[in-house]
């Protein structure tokens, strides 16, 4: 249903963007279509409801049957399990989940999560929520919105998956017994190597660039490229340009990618190169065509970007890890993009910017394919620009990837 301070929204952001008022409007009048064509099917549903003879008392065999049902639709749509999961990332778009139960048993005994073979084509790590999807990006500056019950589950993840639930859609049919599996978590996929085939409509020299998890979409969207190019996206315009497989925005650099996307409705955006250096202004700024978010060093590169709707402890971490604990506050932020950028680091390895959650721990994933976790409560809070805490020696297996998640 349509709220008329829905529709007062829109005509807000067709007058503040009238670039996008044609897809605004366009957008407007298909959702008002579709509601009419449901409204006018759910009357016909009435009356020929209101037209039925009553029926007889239900039996066994149906309400067997209605339970049956709804397991498979729970299955379905993903309300069988309310446990996060680490998703994997191939640079073609190929991709594991493990649930996170299981990444943490992983973890105590050391086992690598994934083999050589597929560690060489990694590109993310990130924890995904039940029931969200991902928003994968491309070399190409195209997007693809996938399900996380289309992410097959790692084979070695086997042991802590009910098949109870598998069994109850056996006689179904293969089609639905097929999403019953995937979406209950039955392995599909190797440790030693990605599933077969590259992701849904790949060029051949298209290769995945960054992914995010979403649950629920903001108003507009900050995407952020490699050499710090920002730009917004009203969030209509972003998933029409998904949907349609059209480039997302356009860099003025050579050779850059998009490299993270952030929630774009307000407060202040923080970038994070790989050599340390961070900068920190108002989302509000960034002007329609988009803009310079700092200034590099030809060497360097933005290798993370946070939304900060207040201020909050955000921890920055490397590859050979060290990691330090920062207040987000002690970033003056700027009245516009650009300029050199602070140092919030000294290194030249960071693998990612991060906020600090109590009760969380890191989860580093290794060029070997092993996991290692790692509480936050043990990093200190720093005051200045330093090397950091050693929080884990990783000797000649550095970090290539590093997400938070819960204890337990």
């Amino acid at each position: 249903m349509i709220r008329n301070s829905d529709v007062r929204w829109w005509i807000l952001e067709a007058r503040k963007h009238p670039e996008s008022a044609p897809t605004i409007i366009e957008e407007l009048a298909k959702r008002l279509a579709e509601l009419d064509a449901e409204n006018e099917r759910l009357r016909d549903e009435i009356i020929r409801l209101q037209r039925r003879a009553p029926v007889a008392a239900e039996g066994p065999k149906l309400s067997n049957l209605r339970e049956r049902v709804a397991t498979l639709e729970r299955l379905l749509s993903g309300e069988a399990s309310t446990e996060p999961w680490v998703v994997f990332l191939s640079n073609r778009l190929q991709s594991a989940r493990v649930p996170l139960s299981q990444v943490h048993h992983l973890a105590r005994e050391g086992r690598p999560v994934l083999g050589q073979q597929a560690m060489l084509g990694l590109c993310q790590m990130l924890l995904v929520p039940p029931q969200a999807d991902l928003l994968l990006f491309t070399s190409q500056w195209r997007g693809y919105r996938i399900p996380l019950s289309d992410v097959p589950l790692l084979a070695e993840a086997d042991a802590d998956i009910d098949s109870a639930s598998v069994r109850a859609s056996a006689d179904l049919g293969p089609t639905v017994r097929s999403k019953a599996r995937r979406s209950a978590g039955v392995p599909s996929a190797s440790a030693d190597d990605w599933p077969a085939g590259d992701g849904p409509g790949l060029a051949a020299d298209e290769r995945l660039t960054a992914a995010v998890a979403v649950k629920d979409s903001p108003r507009f969207w900050t995407l952020v490229t490699r050499r710090g190019h920002v730009q917004q996206l009203i969030r209509i315009d972003f998933d029409r340009r998904v949907e349609r497989g059209e480039r997302l925005l356009e860099s003025p650099f050579r050779n850059d990618r998009l490299v993270g996307m952030c929630v774009g409705d307000e407060g202040d955006l923080l970038l994070l190169t790989r050599w340390g250096k961070g900068v920190r202004f108002p989302q509000r700024a960034i002007p329609t065509s988009g803009a310079l978010g700092l200034d590099l060093e030809p060497d360097d590169e933005v290798v993370a970007a946070l939304s900060l709707q207040s201020e909050i402890q955000v921890l920055v971490l490397t590859a050979s890890g060290y990691a330090v604990q920062r207040n987000s506050a002690q970033f003056k932020a700027r009245s516009s993009p650009g300029g050199t950028g602070k140092s919030l680091i000294q290194a030249y390895d960071v693998l990612n910017l991060l906020p600090r959650v109590p009760d969380a721990a890191l989860l580093y994933l290794t060029y070997a394919g092993k996991l290692t976790l790692v509480p936050v409560a043990d990093i200190p809070v720093h005051q200045r620009s330093r090397k950091g805490t050693r929080v884990h020696v990783f000797d000649r297996d550095p970090a290539v990837a590093v997400a938070l998640v819960p204890t337990s």
